[in-house]
């Protein structure tokens, strides 16, 4: 079952791209991580399906439903979080998560909230204008949780957490993603991806380049070889081993050539030249991100 999805969503800032034909699903019991450099799209599109913003064109469905007017039925299966959190100032953290629960039919007491106010270390009886950045992302959190939704959709969810809320914050995604819960987060953050996430979307001004499974994206037969030569800025290396790696990065006097199922060629044609230093591992999902990206670009220039 699809629980969300998105047909040919654009929207546009008058001349300005936000997203352009985004088509993308996400199954029932995902952690679907949307990642993409800030200014890519995310946000514009986390905001169409919470409403906040309207598409010029296309469609989004949540639960199989269309998304075009308001339902209540959906609203209480879907927490959200957006990148920016703001609050009345005067109002205590208890004011304002009464005042969401009071929202969804509820009391405190009929939610999870106090569970996971000490889980965060949240002091609910401050006023919001004594809050850090952290404290206000822990507030957004927990408004998102409180009515035990069925769909989270969070917009960059870590950032102002430090790592310890961080690792408390993915370990709580983990377990309500156990009992059900489906789960949209954008980040730029990609480690964040790895830790969590089952698919994975890429988007870059406005387009969406790729959905993939981790499964995929992790068993792909890639090595990194990290090289050092003797002679720094010897263009024999590049056009050498252009054929297998014909996006190979240089940076600082290294080399990073990514190498898929072609390790042992690749290591001979290097030992040809005098190295100063060598390594080889696995790819991070970064270093497959911004390979991707490239590569992208340069089939696009060379259209």
């Amino acid at each position: 079952m699809n629980v969300i999805k998105m047909n040919n969503l654009t929207k546009y800032y008058g001349k300005n791209t936000g997203v352009e034909n985004v088509n993308l699903s996400v199954s029932k019991g995902d952690i679907f991580g949307f990642i993409g450099p800030n200014g890519a799209g995310k946000s514009t599109t986390i905001r169409m399906l919470l409403q906040l913003t309207y598409p010029t064109s296309g469609s989004v469905e949540l639960f199989g439903l269309p998304l075009h007017k308001e339902r209540p039925s959906l609203r209480r299966k879907i927490g959200s979080l957006s990148s920016e959190v703001h609050y009345y100032k005067e109002m205590t953290g208890k004011q304002i998560l009464q005042f969401t629960a009071k929202s969804h039919g509820l009391s405190l007491q009929e939610t999870p909230v106090y569970e996971y106010a000490e889980r965060f270390q949240f002091d609910m009886n401050k006023k919001v204008k004594s809050f850090s950045l952290g404290n206000r992302k822990k507030l957004g959190i927990l408004q998102g949780l409180l009515h035990e939704p069925e769909l989270l959709i969070l917009d960059e969810p870590t950032s102002g957490l430090d790592p310890l809320m961080q690792q408390s914050f993915f370990q709580l995604l983990n377990e309500l993603n156990h009992h059900g819960v489906t789960i949209f987060f954008s980040t730029h953050v990609l480690s964040e991806v790895e830790k969590l996430c089952n698919r994975v979307a890429f988007i870059k001004s406005g387009k969406l380049l790729e959905t993939s499974h981790m499964t995929e994206v992790k068993g792909m037969n890639e090595r990194v070889i990290e090289v050092t030569f003797t002679e720094p800025g010897d263009k024999r290396k590049k056009f050498g081993l252009a054929d297998i790696d014909p996006y190979a990065a240089f940076t600082q006097g290294v080399h990073y050539i990514t190498v898929r199922g072609r390790l042992h060629e690749a290591l001979q044609r290097i030992v040809q030249y005098p190295i100063t230093d060598i390594s080889i591992h696995k790819p991070t999902l970064e270093q497959l991100f911004m390979q991707h990206y490239d590569q992208k670009e340069s089939d696009g220039d060379s259209r």
